[in-house]
């Protein structure tokens, strides 16, 4: 298994297929293609050095990296920085990227409710149990699952039991969408109904306000993601029997208009 960081492997790939194509391609010619200063770029590619976090998005577009391998190239960024605890998660990422060509599976939580119940012990894969798990009607079952199935990520065979397609599926990060917009909201939403009809030892609401620098947003972020993949990893032990949902919020409360760095 490749223990180098992402993002290094991703950037000696973009000048080994740069050098694939014309022999003579050199490093400063490509410092030059992705806006870094060549003895900057020869330290990153030697290992002697990071590439700072504020060049990501830049260098991400000049290697004309898909939604799925940006995520995976700011996350290695600040791996080290942001490793929370011993808790290891997986370094190998199977994860599906959806987009807002799905906008209803993104926007509605119900289907990645779905998605989850095939993790949980003794799910027997039918309509009538995902009604009964996530407190559906019949119609809203059915509409559920048919969206599942034209999105390619279930199918149903030919006892009719639902068949989950892919391991993981997750939602592009950092970039603008009126369908994890929706999402978001749904998502408070229904935070604030189970405020009222969850028990306090079945969930958790807390909250911190602090003054920040913007500066550290990006690590920030990083950071909860890192903690976010861990809780999945925690959660997944042992015997499960129930899908939860856990929402991070995380915003200013000053009028912060813009931050250039």
């Amino acid at each position: 298994m490749n223990t180098e960081a992402y993002y290094l492997v991703k950037m000696r790939e973009g000048l080994s297929l740069k050098q694939r194509i014309n022999p003579h391609y050199s490093l400063r010619a490509y410092a030059r293609d992705i806006g870094i200063h060549p003895a900057t770029l020869s330290q990153i590619i030697n290992g002697k050095r990071g590439l700072p976090f504020k060049d990501a998005d830049f260098v991400t577009k000049k290697l004309n990296l898909g939604p799925k391998e940006q995520a995976l190239f700011k996350e290695s960024l600040l791996q080290k920085k942001s490793s929370l605890d011993t808790i290891k998660v997986s370094a190998e990422d199977t994860r599906v990227i959806l987009d807002d060509s799905y906008y209803r599976i993104i926007a509605e939580w119900e289907h990645y409710a779905v998605l989850e119940l095939f993790n949980l012990e003794n799910f027997n894969r039918t309509k009538e149990e995902v009604a009964a798990k996530l407190d559906l009607t019949n119609n809203r079952t059915d509409v559920v699952i048919a969206n599942l199935k034209t999105a390619g990520l279930i199918e149903i065979d030919e006892e009719g039991k639902l068949i989950k397609v892919h391991s993981d599926v997750k939602t592009t990060e950092d970039i603008s969408s009126q369908a994890l917009r929706d999402s978001h909201k749904e998502a408070l939403q229904l935070g604030l109904s189970k405020i009222e009809s969850v028990a306090i030892d079945l969930r958790d609401f807390s909250s911190s306000t602090l003054a920040v620098d913007l500066s550290k947003i990006p690590e920030a972020k990083l950071i909860i993601r890192d903690f976010r993949r861990k809780m999945a990893t925690l959660l997944s032990q042992g015997e499960k029997t129930e899908v939860y949902q856990i929402a991070i919020q995380f915003y200013p409360l000053s009028n912060v208009k813009e931050y250039k760095q």
